[in-house]
């Protein structure tokens, strides 16, 4: 078990470091598109000479839809299901790939077993979160038949 506290550090430290660049770069990438809708929005209400103008858009199905996209935060379960999905299946190849080497390397087959146990797992775990996940939302209403995510007031 000495042998592998080494390899255990190194995994750790970069996972960490993948997990810190993917949490800033969604970050960024959220607050961008926030900017932008912002920036579209404003324009758009400038645009109206009178507010009769713009109540006359706002009663159309485009105002409308305008309405809701200036109010509610769209989330997409799909996002969420794919990327658990995804974590699902590369945890359980790892943790199958783990459990390969856990009978040919003699100096750290328990640590091969402990690796390929908790990645198998976690990403058995990973993958009935996102098979919940989907039905949920299809039961809830939050996917069409196409599997568009669907918000409605």
């Amino acid at each position: 078990m000495d042998s592998l506290a080494p390899v255990l550090i190194l995994i750790t430290i970069f996972t960490a470091i993948v997990l810190i660049v993917r949490t800033v770069t969604v970050n960024r990438r959220q607050h961008q598109i926030a900017k932008l809708q912002s920036e579209m929005q404003t324009r758009l209400l400038e645009k109206f000479g009178t507010s009769q103008e713009l109540i006359a858009y706002l009663e159309s199905q485009a105002g409308q839809k305008f309405l809701e996209s200036a109010t509610i935060e769209r989330r997409n379960p799909f996002g969420r299901i794919m990327g658990s999905i995804q974590a699902g299946i590369v945890l359980t190849t790892a943790g199958l790939g783990f459990f390969f080497l856990h009978g040919r390397w003699d100096r750290a087959e328990e640590g091969f077993l402990f690796l390929g146990t908790m990645g198998l797992a976690l990403g058995v775990g990973f993958l009935l979160s996102s098979a919940a996940a989907f039905f949920l939302s299809r039961s809830w209403g939050l996917l069409d038949g196409r599997g568009d995510a669907r918000v409605e007031l």
